[in-house]
């Protein structure tokens, strides 16, 4: 059995502020009784809407509402991977107009058990999105399986920054371990 989240309260705010707030962008009508029927649409949703927002921790039971992280940070962290994205298609684009094609395709793994589940799909979803890596696989322990490019793409996902970052959002310990002793090298076609 779960128990309740003893800030239930604030985060049923936080998700009532975020949808007036969204509705009197939507909307544009200021007058009192639009307003109100906003703010009374917004709080009964929340409410609704609240065990909807909470993940779980499959191994210790703990619950974490999915607005609970740093909002700065997050957007600190969204410009720093929009850049890492440019300079990874760049990077993609020079490997691929190479006249021979050398590449050695490698999948790499390493260890991030972060303790809020959206942190995981967080960092599963920025690989993705990095060009030149792809996550394969994430277990419940926090091992990532990642597929790179070459040995240059994988650096960047050894190094931690990335790990680093998504921790600091979610107000987490960093424990990023790079399990170099499992990586498998698979050969490209030619």
């Amino acid at each position: 059995m779960h128990r309740r989240p003893t800030r239930s309260l604030s985060q049923i705010l936080i998700s009532a502020i975020l949808l007036f707030s969204i509705w009197i962008l939507f909307s544009g009508k200021f007058e009192f009784k639009f307003l109100l029927i906003g703010l009374f649409s917004s709080i009964i949703i929340s409410i609704i809407c609240f065990p909807f927002m909470l993940i779980t921790n499959n191994k210790s039971g703990k619950q974490f509402f999915v607005f609970d992280f740093n909002i700065l940070k997050f957007l600190s962290y969204s410009l720093w991977l929009i850049i890492e994205i440019i300079k990874s298609s760049i990077d993609v684009a020079k490997e691929i107009f190479k006249p021979n094609m050398e590449y050695e395709p490698l999948i790499v793994y390493f260890s991030m058990p972060f303790e809020n589940p959206l942190a995981s799909v967080v960092l599963a979803n920025s690989i993705i999105l990095t060009p030149g890596t792809i996550t394969i696989d994430v277990d419940g322990d926090g091992i990532f399986e990642v597929h790179a490019l070459s040995k240059k793409f994988s650096s960047g996902l050894l190094d931690g920054r990335m790990q680093q970052k998504i921790a600091e959002i979610f107000n987490e310990n960093c424990q990023f371990t790079p399990l170099e002793h499992m990586t498998v090298v698979r050969k490209g076609v030619k």
